[in-house]
């Protein structure tokens, strides 16, 4: 009986973000650490502009969670916005209290990503920082 190829072919990943992970390590390209992945979010491609992304309006609820700190992500200025909601990003909590702020790594800025490391093609220093 002929084996089912659905079954025995490899898993094939279309790009590094498929395989981060909330809690990796995050090295920029001259292998420095930058923090660890706080969160993640895929790209969507059709994502002309950040039109449609927009949090809703959640009553008392919603307001609550705007003053305490539950902002938008990314929380970017609008045409890097724009860009992480097409390509996808990965949230990185950078280490230090108050002193570092978090910073976001476009998808297409991950070089490779191996065992609990996320490698970037870029240096920390051309990360974009949280507002």
């Amino acid at each position: 009986m002929p084996e089912d190829p659905l079954f025995t072919s490899p898993v094939v990943h279309a790009s590094p973000m498929e395989l981060v992970h909330e809690g990796m390590t995050v090295v920029d390209s001259a292998g420095e650490k930058v923090g660890t992945v706080e969160g993640l979010k895929m790209g969507d491609p059709g994502a002309a502009t950040e039109a449609g992304n927009e949090l809703q309006d959640e009553g008392f609820l919603g307001d609550v969670a705007e003053v305490f700190g539950d902002e938008r992500e990314p929380d970017v200025p609008a045409p890097m916005r724009a860009r992480l909601l097409r390509t996808g990003y990965i949230k990185i909590d950078s280490p230090g209290f108050l002193i570092e702020s978090d910073r976001y790594v476009p998808a297409d800025q991950i070089e490779s990503v191996a065992g609990d490391t996320v490698r970037l093609r870029v240096t920390k220093d051309a990360l974009v920082k949280e507002k």
